[in-house]
């Protein structure tokens, strides 16, 4: 039986400053739920992007956000000047 990813874990970012955003307990899963979101497609590569922040945007209460996998890939390594 494969494990089910805590939704609650998953890493919140905001798009416009780059920091992490702090949700109260449960509020991650309320938002998944909301929005129809299989916890089981959810794996340690996935993290939620919110456009904006009470950080940058101090007047703002409401934020939509998005759900991404970062790719698996990793980069390919290019020697530099003078190596072989």
């Amino acid at each position: 039986m494969a494990k089910r990813m805590d939704p609650e874990l998953l890493y919140v970012e905001c798009s416009q400053c780059g920091f992490p955003v702090l949700w109260a307990a449960g509020d991650t899963t309320r938002i998944l739920r909301g929005a129809g979101i299989d916890f089981s497609a959810l794996d340690e590569r996935c993290m939620i992007v919110s456009e904006g922040c009470p950080r940058c945007n101090p007047d703002e209460k409401i934020f939509s956000t998005h759900v991404v996998r970062l790719s698996q890939e990793r980069p390919v390594h290019r020697p530099g000047p003078g190596t072989n």
